[in-house]
Order: C-alpha cells, then structure tokens, then sequence
C-alpha cells in the first residue's frame, strides 16, 4: 500500500486487505468532515473560535473518555435531527462536560 513494487516472488496483497484499507479511509473522512462541522458547531453555539472550540471538544472527549470522531458525530447528528437512541445516549453522557449553557437538543427525529 506504499505504492512500491513488490518484489519478483512476493504474493499480491489480497483484495480483501485493499477493501478493509479502502473502508478505513473512507471512515477517516467521514470522522474529518464530522469533526470539522463540529468545529464550526461548537464555536457558533458557544461564540468561540475554532481553536477554542477543538480545544473544547478536546476536554469533552478526554473528560467523558469518549473519543473526539464519536463526540463530533454526535454533535453533528444531534444538531441536524438524525441523531439515533445510541447518540442520544451519548449526548447526554457528554453534554455535561459542554459549556454551561449545554447544548441543544437538534431538531426532532427524521421519519
């Protein structure tokens, strides 16, 4: 996956390992895109700036030990009304750790 190539002798990597890396770095962007929204989320909720904001969503995670991509997932979700019972679950285990004025629950359920 280096992009160099094999040497004479060297089996090909199987398809299934190309899938499974392919399915990560798919994965990898959807955490970046939410983590960016969240970003921007946090800090027109709070009046902060992006930097407080990472920083926040940073204590959030580390304070609720819940990782950073599953904090701003929730938060994304939560804000655009399609967060499901586990997110809410999850919301309500970190909204504590927010700022004082906490966070909105999102618009109501799609369906």
């Amino acid at each position: 996956m280096s992009g160099m190539p094999l040497p004479p002798g060297e089996p090909a990597p199987q398809a299934d390992a190309l899938r499974d890396e392919v399915a990560q770095l798919h994965e990898a962007v959807r955490s970046q895109r939410d983590i960016g929204v969240a970003i921007g989320l946090v800090s027109a909720r709070f009046g902060c700036s992006t930097d407080q904001a990472w920083r926040t969503m940073l204590r959030v995670s580390q304070d609720s030990n819940t990782k950073v991509r599953t904090v701003a997932r929730v938060l994304v979700a939560t804000h655009d009304g399609t967060a499901d019972a586990e997110d809410r679950e999850v919301l309500q285990s970190i909204v504590h750790h927010l700022p004082a004025s906490g966070w909105p629950e999102g618009r109501p359920p799609r369906g």
